[in-house]
């Protein structure tokens, strides 16, 4: 015999039929509530900004194929092509070059709607290419949110950004995170949260673990729901480190080793990172703090693994050496460096190492125009203050606090 109970959903006060929608979001909400009258530990709300995950048909397909899914690898490329182009013309070109089919999706009067995206050789059945709008990677990759991200990386300057210049903005964009944290008016940590995520990404080229770091931190570079962003001039400068990163990237081929000043920009992304996974601590965003802690530490752990007793030409930057007095003659015979000179470089390089391991209690601060073989390896602990050596001006911004920790997963 079959029991077959037809149930319909009633209300108590006017006993009309109730359709439910947004229950789980709901139900997330009142397990929070369970949770904090118990006294247990409370988990992280639903806040819209996890990533969507392939289908599973989409994943059988990856798998006989030997390939990673379709929508993984689009969204890398689109948001590649996107630092790295300045406006929907350049990211079609950049998508093109890549081997990506792009169409815009276009208004009676021209404007561009959209765009859909799709893998070369991913075909349905009938022989047609597989198209994945851009907001379906990622919310990051409509084209509204595009557009608005090229226009904020358009404000300023248009000069190009140098090793230390870019080291240099990603310091004051920590402090300006740090400043926000302790309620003081300034730009919009959010806006400096966002251009962060295309900084991680940027460094996505250089080591498997840099890939796996950028990948964590996607999450945390999301806002939820409902926050207005507003990118200010800081966010901006990130956002076009972030270009200048993936330009110089594909000029110089593979890497190696990374030079001392590859390391400081990558040691000063960690402590941004990191001041970023307190902010979302302190606002209860639970995933979004443990994706970006992870992250940091990652970052932190590849400069800690990298640092050497010697120095290397930088190859992941486009490192500018300041020159002084005449090219060198390299067919006269010189006498070796001093053996105090050569220590002093050591010296240097292990304070790298050093701020690497110390950075998972307290981020420490690489700055300093000093010099090493030719390379710009000054670094010092944050003083706090604003000093002049050398020729140009160097900004020792406070060391960064630790981080709360916080509860929850990533996921």
């Amino acid at each position: 015999m079959t029991v077959h109970i037809a149930v319909v959903l009633v209300r108590q006060d006017t006993c009309r039929r109730f359709w439910p929608s947004h229950d789980y979001p709901r139900l997330r909400t009142t397990g929070q509530q369970i949770e904090r009258r118990l006294g247990l530990v409370v988990t992280a709300r639903a806040d819209g900004t996890a990533a969507r995950a392939p289908g599973r048909g989409e994943i059988e397909k990856a798998r006989r194929q030997g390939q990673e899914p379709a929508s993984v690898e689009l969204a890398r490329a689109v948001r590649a092509a996107s630092v790295t182009a300045g406006g929907l013309t350049g990211f079609v070109a950049a998508l093109g070059a890549g081997g990506y089919r792009v169409e815009v999706r276009r208004a009676p009067s021209g404007d561009p709607l959209g765009y859909k995206v799709a893998r070369p050789g991913d075909l349905t059945v009938a022989g047609e290419p597989v198209f994945y709008s851009g907001s379906k990677l990622a919310p990051d990759l409509s084209l509204p949110r595009l557009t608005q991200a090229w226009e904020s990386a358009a404000r300023g300057s248009g000069a190009s950004v140098s090793s230390s210049g870019a080291r240099r903005r990603v310091q004051v964009a920590r402090a300006a995170v740090g400043s926000a944290r302790r309620g003081r008016a300034g730009e919009d940590a959010d806006g400096i949260v966002q251009a962060t995520g295309t900084v991680v990404a940027a460094l996505r080229g250089w080591s498997g673990e840099l890939e796996s770091a950028a990948d964590m931190f996607d999450r945390a570079a999301r806002v939820p729901r409902g926050v207005r962003v507003q990118e200010g001039d800081l966010a901006a400068g990130l956002r076009r480190v972030a270009r200048h990163l993936l330009r110089q990237r594909r000029g110089q081929g593979p890497v190696d080793e990374p030079g001392a000043a590859s390391l400081a920009l990558a040691l000063a992304v960690s402590s941004l990172v990191r001041e970023i996974a307190a902010w979302h601590q302190d606002r209860g965003r639970a995933h979004q703090a443990a994706a970006a802690r992870d992250s940091a530490s990652l970052i932190a752990g590849w400069v800690g693994e990298r640092t050497v007793d010697g120095l290397r030409p930088p190859a992941a930057l486009n490192h500018t050496v300041a020159t002084h007095g005449p090219r060198p003659d390299h067919n006269v015979r010189r006498e070796p460096a001093a053996a105090g000179a050569r220590e002093a470089v050591r010296t240097q390089i292990a304070a790298v190492g050093s701020a690497a391991r110390s950075s998972r209690n307290g981020a420490v601060d690489v700055v300093g125009p000093g010099r090493g073989l030719g390379h710009e390896v000054d670094f010092s602990p944050a003083t706090g203050a604003t000093r002049r050596t050398g020729r140009s001006e160097v900004l020792n911004l406070p060391a960064q606090s630790r981080s709360a920790s916080g509860t929850g997963s990533p996921r």
